[in-house]
């Protein structure tokens, strides 16, 4: 299907129908079992070989017809698509591709138009009311209003959902009054059922729009759907919302609201010994486990491990005995409290692994993400890799935190190989957001620098195949790492890849330009010069600027060919946007080896002046330089001497440094330290502290520079 894509883009031949059919189907019966997630690039390319087998459907052979357009393989479509997570950018497609399946359905391939069966129309309903187009669903139910009656539950329960889902209160109203035409009602029960299966899906402003919407026979919402929305708006901490509802409730306590009651009076700062002594041995009896266990699920809404401790208590106060959900809220809670030792414990002594799956899969993915990222992790690496166990051989998809935090641990284990089986059948069921934090821990471990060469080229490999998509932002920043670490090749390899981008958002910009040339002026690679170089002469969507020509100056400069950097000069005089105050700085180092190099330093200077261009320390810094390098003793000195009154500011320790390391020959870094003694004493004194090292012209301060960037 992706070679279809490709075929399309450049008008080449297509791959031939029945490889399509055999690829499209298999997409869909892979995933009837594991539905999985379905991403944009999937639902593209999927929506492209729709059309294109629709295109050519007179052509095809009947076998390869039926493997498409056959009953039995559209309804597969429509519940692959129901049953698996749409990320949200690949929403629209998937809904698009739906559509297409449906009016297939109900098109006449000689039966009659509309034979669409029950349960196709069912799946359909619940997948548009559930993504975002309920009007859909709504037409659907209308148009096969005959075909549906009975359904349980009711399919227009689905669509109140979705208006719902968008927070469409006017069209929520205006379909429950509605439904009594079509003989059905928003009763309390399908009220209640509704709220609750919206709680149950963590979503609580559809859970507001639906709690607030008219109940038939202007109704209250029954006491369970009064109960349930007080409980889910505590542990949301919005407690002004659930103000009303709870004070409509009955006002004598009994066995149904004590549970209730007790959470109201947690959310309002009661401590457990409060709660302990407001319960009568009249009501004691009504208590359940379930009571203490909304009290600790409450305090694990707030992060609170010592109130959920102090919650957990009451269970033996009150004679009630903690069962599987008790000890999975203690879990959570030792969690949040990131203590590795408790957590331990009680998943040996109180907790069946095989449980962290299905409704507890959040948990488990806070467990393992903890682990992960406790300074025990090596310690704890088998007691990880028996959790993931299950959860693997069962296909469940990890979130984004516990996959970023388990590719961390195991890039710092050095297990390359273990990455990749990892992230390769995870990484497309992820959000952009998702991919980021995934991608972030591939980033961090490139940019430690502890790490070797070797491993850090390692994981830029997986890197590179895993986030192709990956900007010139991230990737540049990489480059920039090599450089640092004195990995001019492997910098300018990473460059090569931007530069061998198809997606031309992904090739380097003028400013990823400049900063290769900075960095390959550091390591002064004249061989990797010369390449990127000619690539940028070849670059038509490159744009030539100063900081481009600032960057080929340093770097040529640094390559020791100042007669190249001088060309680049003339180059940025000639331009549009002529040079800058780092232009100027740049020039006064590559006269540093300019066979005339001294009296270019001199005429620049003068220009300066004369132009009045502003001056800073590091630009008259660097036309000392230019002078010591060429051994312009006294003028250098005079310019030292002159430094105040010229650009306003003192010489530093650090200037007579740069002085003496920019001459070159022991005897003249002799005379600079005499000269210094005589002249600027304190400032000699402080700078002679500084260890120095032996180099081919002489010694050296160690560890000052005055790097000008570009």
């Amino acid at each position: 299907m992706a070679d279809l894509k490709r075929s399309l883009e450049d008008k080449s031949r297509a791959p031939p129908s029945d490889t399509l059919v055999k690829a499209f189907q298999l997409f869909f019966t892979s995933r009837v079992e594991n539905p999985g997630a379905i991403n944009q690039f999937q639902a593209r390319l999927l929506s492209l070989t729709w059309k294109h087998l629709k295109a050519l459907q007179s052509e095809l052979e009947d076998g390869e017809w039926q493997d498409v357009f056959a009953v039995e393989n559209l309804e597969r479509m429509l519940f692959v698509f129901s049953e698996a997570q749409c990320l949200p950018e690949a929403r629209d497609t998937v809904l698009k591709i739906a559509r297409f399946a449906y009016l297939e359905l109900c098109a006449d391939h000689g039966f009659g138009p509309n034979t669409i069966s029950r349960p196709a129309l069912l799946v359909y309903i619940n997948l548009m009311a559930s993504n975002g187009n309920p009007e859909e669903a709504r037409h659907v139910i209308l148009k096969f209003g005959g075909q549906l009656r009975g359904a349980k539950p009711s399919p227009w329960l689905s669509v109140l959902k979705g208006f719902a889902l968008r927070d469409d209160r006017r069209q929520l109203r205006k379909v429950t009054q509605e439904l009594e035409e079509y003989g059905v009602k928003f009763d309390q029960d399908s009220h209640e059922e509704l709220t609750k299966l919206l709680i149950s899906q963590d979503l609580f402003a559809a859970v507001q729009t639906v709690y607030e919407c008219p109940i038939s026979g202007n109704r209250e919402p029954s006491v369970p759907a009064k109960i349930a929305a007080v409980h889910y708006a505590l542990l949301n901490s919005e407690v002004s919302w659930a103000k009303p509802i709870f004070d409509s409730l009955p006002r004598k306590i009994s066995p149904e609201t004590i549970g209730i009651n007790l959470l109201w009076d947690a959310a309002h700062g009661n401590s457990a010994s409060s709660l302990a002594e407001k319960v009568d041995t009249s009501l004691s009896a009504a208590l359940t486990i379930a009571d203490v266990n909304n009290l600790i699920q409450y305090a694990n809404s707030q992060s609170n491990p010592q109130l959920a401790a102090d919650y957990a208590k009451l269970a033996g106060q009150w004679g009630l005995v903690p069962d599987e959900q008790t000890h999975l809220l203690q879990l959570e809670s030792f969690i949040q409290a990131g203590d590795v030792e408790r957590t331990l414990a009680i998943l040996e002594q109180q907790i069946d692994p095989s449980t962290l799956t299905g409704d507890n899969l959040p948990l488990a993915n806070k467990l393992i993400t903890m682990l992960c990222l406790s300074d025990q992790k090596d310690e704890l690496f088998q007691q990880i890799s028996s959790l993931l166990d299950p959860l693997f051989q069962d296909n469940v998809q990890l979130n984004a935190e516990t996959l970023a935090a388990l590719t961390r641990m195991l890039l710092y284990r050095y297990d390359w190989e273990a990455v990749s089986d990892l992230l390769r059948p995870r990484l497309g069921a992820l959000d952009s957001e998702g991919k980021t934090l995934v991608r972030t821990a591939l980033t961090d471990f490139m940019l430690d620098k502890e790490q070797t060469d070797s491993n850090v080229w390692e994981v830029y490999q997986l890197f590179k195949l895993a986030f192709s998509e990956a900007g010139v932002s991230i990737r540049t920043e990489l480059m920039c790492s090599l450089f640092d670490r004195k990995r001019s090749d492997l910098a300018v390899l990473v460059f090569g890849h931007m530069r061998q981008a198809e997606d031309l958002s992904r090739r380097p910009k003028p400013d990823t330009y400049a900063r290769c040339f900075q960095g390959l002026s550091r390591t002064a690679d004249a061989t990797n010069l010369e390449l990127v170089h000619n690539m940028l002469k070849l670059d038509l969507e490159v744009e030539l600027n100063t900081r481009i020509f600032n960057g080929l100056m340093l770097a040529y400069a640094a390559c020791e060919m100042p007669e190249k950097s001088m060309e680049i000069f003339h180059q940025v005089l000639q331009s549009d946007e002529g040079p800058s105050e780092k232009t100027i700085a740049i020039f006064f180092q590559v006269c540093e080896g300019h066979h005339n190099g001294a009296q270019e330093a001199i005429k620049m200077m003068g220009k300066v002046k004369k132009l009045e261009i502003a001056v800073d320390r590091r630009m008259y810094t660097a036309y000392i330089e230019a002078l010591a390098a060429q051994c312009e003793f006294d003028v250098a000195t005079e310019a030292i001497d002159n430094m105040q009154a010229e650009i306003g500011v003192p010489p530093s320790s650090t200037t007579i440094g740069l002085f003496y390391n920019a001459i070159p020959y022991q005897y003249w870094k002799d005379e600079v330290e005499q000269w210094a003694l005589q002249k600027y004493p304190e400032l000699w004194k402080h700078m002679a502290e500084s260890p120095r090292s032996e180099h081919e012209e002489g010694q050296k301060f160690d560890g000052i520079t005055n790097e000008v960037w570009v």
